[in-house]
């Protein structure tokens, strides 16, 4: 962690996918293509043009919306639950690791949660996780700040200094962990270190002892 002063950090603000939770997005994309009968690069092509996911995530449209959108790409009715069923298909497991992490980490910094994400998995994984580790997720975390709840997701500049009032946090104090580049970069803008989770990296590696490993 280059030119981080990690003896100064107070705030670790975590990304949730692909950081804590493990997730595969190309398993929700696979499965819409089935259900539709639409080659999953077309698919993707459209679902990109309609920014559907990015208006759910910023609470743009209603589950119901976002549902009947789907449908309307897909050019097929497809019930509800199936729908639900096939959007958390990507959301995966939470490790204990990584809970163990947390849990160790809260003894020595103030941790926030800083996720992209909607009502229908947000419901999905919470669930999932109480009845894994019998905790809540919000027992891991100061605060969570989810974009749907927000109106702002992730890169958008705003949503970072939304976090930083909001928590009466000081950028200097604060490291950003996020498996998008794009997001740590934005998040330094007003001034909050990041690192940058590559799959090659477990969060993990970068903690000891309940603490930022020091520079080396």
């Amino acid at each position: 962690m280059p030119g981080i002063k990690t003896t100064e950090i107070r705030n670790i603000i975590f990304d949730l996918g692909g950081v804590l939770l493990n997730i595969n997005p190309l398993l929700s994309l696979n499965e819409f293509a089935i259900q539709s009968g639409i080659p999953q690069e077309e698919l993707k092509i459209r679902l990109a043009n309609e920014r559907v996911f990015e208006k759910f995530d910023t609470g743009s449209i209603s589950p119901e919306e976002f549902r009947n959108a789907l449908c309307g790409i897909m050019g097929k009715k497809v019930n509800d639950a199936e729908i639900d069923r096939a959007w958390n298909l990507l959301l995966l497991d939470f490790p204990p690791h990584r809970v163990q992490l947390l849990q160790l980490l809260r003894k020595n910094y103030r941790i926030y949660l800083l996720s992209n994400t909607n009502s229908i998995h947000f419901r999905h994984y919470t669930k999932e996780f109480y009845e894994k580790h019998a905790l809540q997720m919000t027992d891991l975390f100061d605060t969570l700040y989810l974009s749907y709840e927000i109106g702002l997701h992730k890169p958008d500049a705003g949503i970072y200094t939304y976090v930083l009032q909001n928590a009466g946090l000081n950028p200097s104090e604060c490291i950003f962990i996020d498996d998008s580049l794009v997001n740590v970069e934005a998040a330094a803008k007003p001034g909050i270190a990041g690192i940058h989770i590559t799959s090659e990296l477990d969060v993990t590696d970068f903690f000891e002892f309940g603490k930022l490993k020091p520079n080396r």
